[in-house]
C-alpha cells in the first residue's frame, strides 16, 4: 500500500522484490494469486494464524522477555564487528552455530 500509494504499480514492486533476495512464498505466489485478483482464497483460515500468532507472541514473552527485536539487532550488531566490514550477512550463521557449538549442513547428497 505505501509503494502503491507512492505511485508504484504492485506488480511491478512484486517483480523488483522477487528478483532480488527479498522474495519469499507470499511475494512469489500468495500476493499474485490471491490478493491482487482479490480472491482472497487461499485456504488458511484467518482464525488459525490468529491462534498461532497468538502463541507465538506468548513463547517470546515467557522465553524472551519481549525483547526479540531488540536483541536480534544488538546480536546482528556483535556479529558484524566479530567477522569484520567484509563479511557476508550470511555469516550471521557461523556466529549461531558456534554459540550451538554445532554446524549446519546438508543432508548427504543434497550439497547445493
Amino acid at each position: 500500500l505505501a509503494l502503491q500509494k507512492l505511485g508504484v504499480d504492485p506488480s511491478v514492486a512484486l517483480d523488483a522484490i522477487n528478483g532480488s533476495s527479498g522474495r519469499s512464498l507470499q511475494t512469489e505466489q500468495r500476493l499474485p494469486q490471491e490478493v491482487l485478483t482479490r480472491r482472497f482464497g487461499y485456504g488458511f483460515k484467518l482464525p488459525l494464524m490468529a491462534k498461532d500468532c497468538r502463541i507465538a507472541a506468548d513463547v517470546l514473552k515467557e522465553m524472551l522477555s519481549a525483547q526479540l527485536l531488540p536483541r536480534s539487532a544488538q546480536l546482528v550488531q556483535d556479529f558484524a564487528k566479530e567477522h569484520g566490514p567484509d563479511a557476508d550477512y550470511t555469516y550471521v550463521v557461523k556466529s549461531i552455530e558456534k554459540a550451538a557449538g554445532k554446524e549446519i549442513s546438508a543432508a548427504k547428497g543434497n550439497e547445493k
